[in-house]
């Protein structure tokens, strides 16, 4: 059998690690907004030793854009040549992304309305309720997915209820310029821009960060982003070469060592602050390939340590309903704070711990009532509606 004819038998079916991986991404979300923000507990030094693996949490979006890289990139790979590849994708998409965020985003332009006519603050503290329903960003960009655009030109995250959507506008503005690209380039063609993307994103933050101040532009904008989601396309294109899987299954020792050197790495030019033109153009490469070499051990062979993480049936759950604890974290939190304690989420005792265990509580029962009652029957709907014409690998279906 040819390179060409050959399908990765380790693609045929689900990867249930790939589950863990996105449980590992939403946990490091919740990891950050749930604790590191909020935390105003003076710590002491074991403490803050303690504490330095979760360093890393604000990273989650970056672990999703190379886990949606390998993801999207493997579908549009195997599905190539059908004839309705377009039409099953963007299908597909739409039943999977849209629904949820739509009907999120009415109740944001319903509350937002009534608070607008009524002045009150209603329950909750009159600040709170601004921070989560506000019009600072035009409320045009939430619905067409360019508020990431808006944010880069405002300067601001806008309202707190739909804050984290960036990066859902970035994963939709990906998803309609990717397929494009590989439907009519050649393999190597999708590899050359991968890796064009991957090099010119560093230099674009690095430039950004010099016109604008912040470095919201930086990190909200989809060419800015390109390197963490090329990162996914570049192993997609990698797991389905016979060669090149043949020979990592083979030299895992390489791999770890890359892994452990990058995430030194990254640990180490975490100490820089955020906005330095050091971190924006190196050290957001560096957690992309970090994440990059992680996705691979865990799908190539992956040993016992990864199985045992990444098949844990509480991380694996948690991946399931990713996407809508996601959606619903930052505003939930917000909401129950401000009713609860009339303020911002703050952990400064156990009030607000136990406030906030009730936050991730409702977050986490409203995410899996979402699952079951309307993104399941969802996704089993588009996958049953739009069917690729080919027979092909779709290990990495989503």
């Amino acid at each position: 059998m040819s390179e060409n004819q050959w399908r990765n038998p380790r693609l045929n079916g689900r990867i249930p690690e790939l589950d863990g991986i996105r449980g590992l991404a939403i946990l490091l979300v919740l990891i950050e907004h749930y604790i590191r923000d909020a935390a105003r507990i003076p710590l002491t030094r074991l403490e803050s030793w303690a504490l330095v693996p979760f360093r890393l949490a604000w990273s989650g979006v970056d672990l999703f854009f190379v886990l949606s890289g390998f993801l999207i990139g493997g579908i549009l790979l195997d599905a190539k040549s059908a004839k309705n590849y377009y039409t099953t994708f963007y299908g597909r998409r739409f039943f999977r992304i849209f629904p949820l965020y739509y009907l999120w985003l009415g109740v944001f332009l319903v509350v937002l309305t009534l608070t607008s006519a009524v002045h009150t603050g209603l329950f909750v503290h009159r600040g709170v309720l601004h921070t989560l329903f506000n019009s600072d960003l035009p409320l045009w960009s939430y619905p067409f997915f360019v508020q990431n655009f808006a944010i880069a030109l405002h300067g601001t995250t806008g309202a707190m209820w739909l804050g984290i959507t960036w990066s859902l506008a970035v994963e939709e503005q990906f998803y309609l310029l990717l397929p494009l690209a590989i439907r009519n380039l050649t393999t190597k063609g999708v590899l050359k821009l991968v890796c064009g993307a991957i090099a010119i994103a560093p230099v674009l933050r690095v430039v950004f960060l010099r016109v604008s101040s912040g470095g919201l532009t930086s990190y909200t904008l989809l060419p800015c982003r390109a390197d963490a989601l090329g990162y996914g396309v570049l192993i997609a294109i990698i797991v389905r070469s016979k060669w090149a899987w043949n020979w990592i299954a083979s030299h895992r020792a390489p791999l770890y060592w890359a892994f452990g050197v990058l995430g030194v790495g990254v640990c180490m030019l975490t100490k820089l602050p955020f906005a330095s033109p050091l971190f924006m153009g190196l050290g957001f490469s560096m957690l992309g390939a970090f994440y990059g070499a992680l996705l691979l051990l865990v799908i190539v062979n992956p040993g016992p340590g990864e199985k045992l993480l990444f098949r844990w049936k509480p991380l694996m759950g948690l991946g399931k309903i990713a996407y809508a604890v996601y959606i619903f974290h930052a505003g939930i939190s917000f909401l129950v704070h401000g009713i609860i304690l009339g303020r911002e989420p703050i952990v400064d005792g156990w009030t607000s711990v136990l406030v906030s265990a009730l936050s991730l509580a409702t977050v986490l029962l409203l995410a899996i009532t979402s699952w079951r009652l309307m993104e399941q029957p969802l996704i089993r709907h588009a996958h049953a509606k739009f069917r690729y014409s080919l027979s092909l690998n779709r290990g990495t279906a989503s």
